[in-house]
């Protein structure tokens, strides 16, 4: 897969320039399913697959993400290279800043998830 790069020319306004806008296709079942799949998950792990979900729930928000030129057209789509050993890696490390925090550390966990997601993703044309 090719990926494209999304420059804009310095002083030029969004309309001259070609602007692109994001588009999420992300619906409400696929939430529901996707709460209920990691609700019976958690429950099963006994709480620690809620430190799984956020990872996933972000990923399959990002790979629902479209680029969407001026006309309307899909011109590439977001794709979220994260895999499950960085994930295992990230959700011991904030286990452990949880327990040691007594739970302070929960505040920061969910942005820092979204930010190792957004680093982790590339645009992919279509």
């Amino acid at each position: 897969m090719n990926t494209i790069n999304i420059v804009n020319a310095g002083n030029h306004s969004p309309e001259e320039s070609g602007s692109v806008r994001l588009r999420c296709n992300y619906s409400i079942m696929e939430a529901t399913g996707y709460i209920i799949i990691w609700a019976v998950v958690s429950i099963v792990t006994l709480g620690i697959g809620a430190f799984f979900a956020i990872y996933y729930f972000y990923k399959s928000i990002i790979n629902k993400t479209y680029l969407i030129n001026r006309e309307g057209h899909a011109i590439a789509r977001l794709e979220c290279e994260l895999n499950l050993a960085e994930i295992i890696g990230h959700v011991i490390l904030w286990i452990i800043l949880t327990v040691i925090t007594f739970g302070i550390g929960l505040l920061f966990y969910m942005f820092r998830t979204l930010r190792l997601c957004m680093n982790k993703t590339r645009m992919v044309r279509l």
